[in-house]
């Protein structure tokens, strides 16, 4: 069935493409080459294409894509690089990350968090998805398309076999319709079977976008609908199928994933997402004529100059959870607090409302400088099961929080060695009252010798009121109201590059006040401790510490070549003032040793193999019942770490196509498993063949 979606798919994908560019070629369109970006911020877009010779016909397919994505505060174009990685394709579908840094349950698609807290995001609104990131795009992150001929994409991943393997079909089409307006779609599907049991992920992710950028006015819109489900087993009955097999009752050397019992089964989460996104902006300036002269032809250009622009963000979105467990209850949780696994549920609504005022950067060479200042309207409901009886609508009860907010943004992105971007708000009136956000970052890149040198820096002071899950949550197994403060954080970090030696360094230090984190005791099947110890329930709730926590963290990146050996390093440090509030691993390092060549001069070739390894620590547990990783505590806590986890592969290159095959998890049964576990109870894939493939098509 996925193998006809596929085509259809595609086929879908040629044939709108072949229509759409007869249209173009009947309508003779021209394309407005360069940065989206910078025609955008200096305010100038030609009325009429330069240099354009009648008598000579272009019968070749333009192949160029350039993508841009919207700030969804202040509605400006920002450019992005097009996905076109010729290296380490292999690692763009891992949930883990492109280097590793990721702990999740195992599975493709499976909650992650990051093991480097100055990478963690900060927590929305809406907690239950906030470890999906893998898979879902925010309005902030989607890329537009801009291209010159119609243009489809077509990835695909495969692990494993039909019964326990993953795959992953991703569908891109972009085209354009003249210089200015452009529309397209994606479409991802996600299966994860899971190679131990009741460990599923299904996924469905579908967009569409369109745009027009005129002289004066320009709107973009997004809409995205995402359903996501995902099977939870709870983790593995016994540690000791992986640690100590020998000591098992059937006394194999090796188990298979599917032989291993797991906590849970008949557990599911579902989420259900809405998103809709509108940007759009009114340009205030002028029109300035100049002239290009030919053999006995005199061209007259009509270009426009932007001086200001006002601007409205929109952007709505509802979000739903239910989580089913028809079994388990009695023997996995400390508390059932609802009669009904069908009413654990809830739901979320956004709308927020953003206007306001921008000095185009760059339309004066006098004003070395951007600004805009906005005011923001948001409202957000929560709906929560509100009592333990009654059915329905009965025990449900919706909170309401209103915020209305001011802000300022000042930026230089234009320059050739100094550009900065620094931005502050803050909560006047609503719910949030008195919260407060400024943050920005600064950069300065200058020649040294034959060397480029790269210095940045970076920083934010937040005071912001916790999570509204964090304040309140009532559901089948965890029920809690807490009175809790406003979280203050304070962040302060610089880097330095250079270019020539491929060296990156950053450091940072970040000072957090009230620091709120989900907590709690974790669930201990009886197999796997003494038959005198009590047996550990699953108690979680949410926490606030309100003293001063510190969080100091160093990443270096160095990366050596020699002829066509390559190796890439990056190793971070880090440092927190209590790992019982804020458990981190001390070393997090990715090495990844390969060749790189060429052969017959269009094939490229990526030939090699990486590693992650992290040190010791009380790594965080996850919490089936809320789509959650929370904090160990109790006497069964696990500690995990010191392993490293290699993967052996060859990427290849050759015109529009990219491919790979990895032999994943080659250190399996090379050293001792005690510690092949990212998430305490759910141990890493055991070895086995990935595939991936990516193929860019044009007209």
């Amino acid at each position: 069935m996925r193998k006809v979606f596929a085509s259809i798919i595609t086929t879908l994908s040629l044939c709108t493409g072949l229509h759409a560019q007869q249209n173009l070629q009947t309508a003779g369109q021209d394309y407005i080459g360069g940065s989206i970006t910078t025609l955008n911020q200096q305010g100038i877009v030609n009325n009429q294409g330069e240099g354009r010779d009648s008598t000579v016909v272009d019968r070749g397919v333009p192949r160029d894509v350039k993508m841009f994505d919207i700030d969804p505060t202040l509605g400006d174009i920002i450019p992005v690089e097009t996905d076109t990685a010729v290296y380490n394709f292999q690692n763009l579908h891992f949930t883990d990350g492109m280097n590793g840094e990721y702990s999740h349950l195992g599975n493709m698609g499976s909650p992650r968090l990051s093991r480097i807290f100055f990478n963690r995001k900060s927590d929305g609104e809406f907690l239950f998805t906030d470890g999906l990131d893998f898979f879902l795009t925010t309005p902030a992150e989607f890329h537009f398309t801009n291209t010159k001929s119609p243009w489809s994409n077509v990835t695909y991943y495969r692990a494993g076999n039909k019964r326990n393997g993953e795959e992953r079909f991703i569908g891109k089409f972009g085209v354009n319709a003249g210089k200015r307006t452009g529309i397209g779609f994606n479409i991802d599907y996600l299966y994860g079977r899971g190679l131990y049991d009741h460990q599923s992920t299904a996924y469905f992710d579908g967009s569409l976008y369109g745009y027009h950028h005129g002289d004066r006015y320009a709107i973009n819109l997004l809409y995205s609908y995402d359903k996501l489900r995902l099977a939870e087993n709870g983790g593995i009955a016994d540690d000791r199928y992986i640690t100590n097999p020998e000591a098992m009752a059937e006394g194999k050397k090796t188990y298979r994933p599917e032989d291993m019992p797991t906590n849970l089964d008949r557990t599911w989460n579902e989420n259900l997402l809405h998103t809709a996104f509108l940007a759009q902006d009114y340009s205030l300036g002028y029109y300035k004529t100049r002239t290009d002269s030919l053999p006995d032809t005199v061209i007259v250009h009509r270009d426009f100059v932007a001086v200001s622009k006002v601007f409205h963000t929109m952007e709505a979105s509802t979000k739903s959870r239910r989580f089913i467990d028809y079994a388990n209850t009695k023997n996995y949780y400390a508390h059932d607090y609802l009669p009904y696994d069908s009413i654990d549920a809830t739901r979320y609504l956004r709308l927020r409302n953003t206007v306001g005022l921008t000095l185009i950067e760059g339309f004066n060479r006098w004003i070395p400088f951007g600004a805009s200042a906005y005011a923001t309207y948001e409202h957000r409901q929560f709906t929560l099961p509100d009592s333990i009886g009654g059915t329905g609508r009965d025990h449900t009860h919706t909170y309401k929080e209103n915020d209305i907010l001011i802000g300022g943004n000042l930026r230089r992105t234009m320059g050739k060695a100094f550009l900065f971007d620094v931005t502050a708000e803050t909560v006047v009136a609503g719910s949030h009252l008195g919260d407060f956000r400024i943050e920005g970052d600064a950069g300065l890149h200058f020649r040294l010798g034959k060397d480029t040198v790269r210095v940045g820096i970076e920083g934010y002071m937040k005071n912001e009121e916790p999570s509204f899950y964090y304040r309140r949550y009532h559901a089948q197994h965890y029920w809690w109201d807490n009175d809790l403060h406003k979280q203050f954080s304070t962040r302060l970090g610089g880097s330095i590059g250079i270019d020539r030696w491929h060296t990156r360094l950053y450091a940072g230090v970040e000072n957090i006040k009230n620091y709120t984190y989900l907590a709690g005791t974790p669930y201990m099947a009886p197999a796997s401790i003494a038959s005198t110890t009590p047996v550990s329930l699953s108690s979680i709730t949410a926490r606030q510490y309100t003293k001063n926590l510190q969080v100091l963290s160093a990443t270096l990146n160095q990366d050596f070549r020699l002829g066509i050996i390559h190796w890439d390093n990056e190793a971070t440090v880090q440092y927190s003032s209590n790992q019982d509030v804020l458990p981190l691993p001390l070393v997090n390092l990715y090495t990844n040793l390969y060749l790189k060549f060429t052969y017959a001069k269009v094939l490229r070739i990526q030939l090699g193999a990486d590693m992650r390894y992290f040190t010791r620590y009380y790594a965080p547990d996850y919490a089936p019942a809320l789509e959650q990783y929370f904090v160990q505590e109790g006497a069964h806590r696990v500690e995990l770490g010191g392993y490293p986890f290699i993967n052996a592969y060859i990427n290849f290159h050759l015109k529009q196509v990219r491919f790979y095959v990895m032999y994943h998890h080659v250190t399996q049964n090379a050293l001792k498993q005690t510690n092949s576990f990212l998430v305490p109870h759910y141990p890493i894939n055991p070895r086995l063949f990935k595939l991936g493939l990516s193929w860019n098509l044009w007209d």
